[in-house]
C-alpha cells in the first residue's frame, strides 16, 4: 500500500453521501470505507436530512437535483437545525455560475462539479476544511463563486466590488431535477 492510501486509512471520518444516483452513491460509498470512512447512504432529501440531524458526520457529500427535496434545502434544514454542522459539499452536474452562488446561499461549504474524480472525494474526506481553501486538478473541486458571501468563509475571492447576495424563498422550488 502507497503512502498516500496509508495515511487516509488512518483518518475514520464519518461522511454521509446523500444522491439519488445509487450506483454513484454506493460506488462512493465502497471507496471510502476502502480509506477507513464510516459510511451512511440517503437516496432522497428527506431521509438524509433525517440522518443528518441522528447521527454526527464529519462530512456531507449532497447532490442539488434530488427527488421531493433539492439539495439546497436538504443543506438549509442541515444548517438550520444542526447547531455544529458538518462540512457540506454540494456534488452536483449543475456547473453554472447561478448554481454556484446558489449552492452558497443554501450553506453549502463546497461546490463539487460531477463527475468528481475519486482522489478529488478523498482529498476532501482526508484534508476536511483545507480541502475548501485550495482546489485540486480535475472537476470543480471545492470551487468558490466569485463576489459571494459565506458567513463561514467571508467574501470568496474575486472582484473589487463585491456584493452580498440574498436567498430569496422562490430560488428553492424552482431547481431542475437531474
Amino acid at each position: 500500500m502507497n503512502m498516500k492510501a496509508e495515511r487516509c486509512r488512518q483518518v475514520h471520518r464519518s461522511v454521509l453521501i446523500i444522491d439519488d444516483n445509487e450506483d454513484l452513491a454506493l460506488s462512493l460509498s465502497c471507496l471510502l470505507e476502502c480509506y477507513g470512512c464510516r459510511v451512511d447512504v440517503a437516496f432522497d432529501g428527506p431521509e438524509g436530512v433525517r440522518l443528518a440531524l441522528q447521527n454526527q458526520f464529519d462530512i456531507v457529500f449532497v447532490d442539488i437535483g434530488l427527488p421531493t427535496m433539492s439539495g439546497y434545502e436538504v443543506a438549509l434544514a442541515i444548517r438550520e437545525k444542526n447547531a455544529e454542522p458538518p462540512i457540506l459539499l454540494a456534488q452536483t452536474a449543475y456547473s453554472q455560475p447561478e448554481d454556484v452562488r446558489r449552492s452558497f446561499e443554501a450553506g453549502f461549504d463546497g461546490h463539487l462539479i460531477k463527475p468528481v474524480q475519486p482522489a478529488e472525494i478523498v482529498r476532501h474526506v482526508v484534508e476536511g476544511r483545507a480541502a475548501l481553501s485550495r482546489r485540486g486538478k480535475g472537476s470543480g473541486g471545492g470551487s468558490k463563486p466569485t463576489d459571494v458571501w459565506s458567513p463561514r468563509l467571508g467574501w470568496s475571492s474575486g472582484s473589487s466590488n463585491p456584493k452580498k447576495y440574498e436567498a430569496h424563498a422562490g430560488w428553492l422550488g424552482d431547481a431542475p431535477r437531474d
